[in-house]
């Protein structure tokens, strides 16, 4: 495997966060029509290698159908989950946010994201702002 010595650069956020400015997705490549629960190996082993690489930022969204892949791959990377900048999106069960992130935590075998996107505008005042760590 190849070594990267060039590190990826992070944007620093407003609120003193950072941001890797690369991230390796688990979607279009790896989006899947058909069963969820057959998990696919390819998709768990690039991951894997990726992080491998130096990629720390993790692209996912529960329509891909990959969080279980993204999961299985942070787990057998070996790399401290804290090393990790993990985002996952919701799209097909946007309108139940609270079960939306729980499925997508279930899924992803960790206790919180670092960043969960909601693709479109949401004009719910109940809407629950989770913030991880």
């Amino acid at each position: 495997m190849a070594n990267i010595h060039t590190p990826i650069p992070s944007l620093k956020l407003n609120d003193g966060n950072s941001i890797p400015m690369l991230a390796y997705g688990t979607g279009t490549a790896w989006y899947k029509t058909g069963d969820e629960s057959e998990l696919d190996q390819t998709c768990i082993d690039s991951t894997k290698t990726a992080i491998g690489l130096g990629y720390s930022h993790l692209d996912g969204a529960e329509v891909y159908k990959t969080e279980s892949e993204l999961g299985i791959a942070i787990k057998e990377s070996g790399v401290a989950r804290e090393k990790l900048y993990v985002v996952t999106k919701v799209i097909t069960n946007i309108a139940d946010i609270p079960t939306a992130i729980r499925t997508s935590l279930k899924k992803l075998q960790l206790d919180y994201v670092d960043l969960y996107v909601l693709p479109f505008f949401l004009p719910f005042p109940e809407l629950i702002v989770f913030r991880g760590r």
